[in-house]
């Protein structure tokens, strides 16, 4: 009989081409239960060709048997495996460096062995995750979404199934999958979440998939409001401007969207794709002359709204009393006493007690590394996709006229406190 959860998961692929019938499909699988259970699901339901990526970070000695045995399993299910051995650096933002040098890996496999479509083991619980955090963090409607099923070169047939399920799947199977200890280490945001959504279901038996669900039902209706989107668009476009009499003839939620949109056509990303970016937009919709978002300036001219993008400006240099706050551009720099802790992408807490500044990078900054060497400053943002001229607006913490932290991204060796030990913790979040 025909296993039920890969029944389901079957239903969920051909919905919604996740991946389409015949594609060839190359499978990230770190042996973990979720990433099993998407390579067993493919090679039961897929009607096409499935391949195996596996991908040692270098940053847990057990990683290189763990890639081993999961490039054992392929083989046993005639799956084509490849392992990639990477040698990422511990410290700030690891977890989102090792996603961004795992995807990079398997988008050059992937062309190189003409993968079609790479697939993931996002489950349904990481879709609760993910909101939540958004939500946390502040996003509009679009952000909500969630996860898609199929996005670019990317599928997710496991959005369709709890990590439960995946784990009860090993479990039956008698495969014992990889439990990475960074799973449960709470100094990563995505733990902290995965355990608030654990507490949701003292509100609701079925919390985490009701969040899942309700990403799924924005999702289907943002694809109907696709179409209205377009039109009003049509309506109020005027050759890379917006004319202020049609847009103000629309409804106050589709001025959001048509804003959000103008600054998105001109090439503008984050902050000024923000609430507070397009509440000011807005602003010059009403009556205003003139605002400015990251990246551009926006104009009321001949009653239409005009982007005029623009090279940023780095903020002033500025320092920074512990405890306190400075802004730096549209970034807060907080600093108080603490303990040493594990480094995170937003916080690091620092062995230090000289004089600390918040400026802009410059040329010539480099941050030590771990081992010796040192890595440019320049390099590290372009290697995490910042682009350059949005790189003048990220802050680098410099104490006693040395750079040790470049805020969000990576810390320098050797200027983390020991667990445990006095600190000065050091945070950045949005202004």
């Amino acid at each position: 009989m025909r296993d039920p959860l890969f029944a389901r998961i079957a239903e969920y692929m051909r919905a919604h081409r996740a991946p389409a019938s015949g594609e060839r499909v190359l499978a990230m699988v770190s042996g973990g239960a979720d990433s099993l259970c998407l390579l067993h699901a493919l090679v039961a339901v897929h009607d096409g060709p499935v391949g195996v990526l596996s991908v040692d970070h270098g940053l847990r000695p057990e990683a290189a048997h763990e890639v081993a045995r999961v490039r054992d399993i392929a083989s046993a299910l005639g799956c084509q495996a490849t392992v990639v051995p990477l040698r990422l650096e511990a410290g700030s933002g690891v977890q989102e460096r090792a996603r961004e040098a795992r995807y990079a890996a398997a988008r050059e496999v992937a062309a190189a062995g003409g993968w079609n479509v790479i697939a993931v083991g996002h489950t349904s619980s990481d879709q609760a995750e993910t909101v939540l955090m958004r939500l946390a963090r502040g996003t509009g409607r679009t952000g909500a979404l969630g996860m898609a099923p199929r996005r670019g070169d990317l599928v997710r047939p496991l959005l369709c199934v709890e990590a439960a399920e995946t784990a009860a799947w090993c479990h039956r199977a008698g495969i014992v999958p990889v439990d990475d200890p960074s799973n449960q280490d709470a100094a990563y945001t995505r733990v902290r979440a995965r355990a608030l959504v654990a507490q949701m279901e003292c509100l609701h038996p079925q919390a985490a998939r009701q969040v899942s669900r309700f990403a799924d039902l924005l999702r289907d209706e943002h694809e109907v409001l696709g179409g209205v989107i377009e039109a009003a668009w049509a309506r109020c476009a005027q050759g890379g401007s917006l004319d202020i009499t049609a847009l103000v003839a629309e409804p106050a939620a589709m001025q959001r969207l048509l804003v959000r949109r103008l600054l998105a056509e001109h090439g503008l990303g984050g902050d000024a794709l923000g609430g507070a970016a397009i509440h000011r937009v807005l602003g010059v919709v009403g009556g205003g002359s003139r605002t400015e978002v990251v990246g551009a300036v926006v104009v009321r001219e001949r009653n239409r709204v005009v982007v005029q993008t623009q090279p940023v400006a780095e903020p002033s240099a500025v320092e920074l009393a512990v405890p306190g706050a400075v802004r730096f551009g549209e970034r807060v720099i907080r600093g108080r006493h603490g303990r040493g802790a594990p480094p995170e992408r937003g916080t690091v807490a620092l062995a230090c007690t000289g004089r600390i500044s918040v400026r802009g990078p410059r040329p010539g900054d480099r941050l030590a590394l771990e081992g010796g060497g040192h890595a440019r400053v320049g390099r590290i943002l372009q290697s995490d996709g910042v682009p350059a001229r949005l790189r003048p607006l990220v802050p680098v913490v410099i104490v006693d006229d040395v750079p040790v932290w470049v805020a969000g991204h990576r810390v320098c060796a050797g200027a983390l406190a020991e667990p445990g030990q006095p600190a000065v913790v050091l945070e950045v979040f949005p202004a």
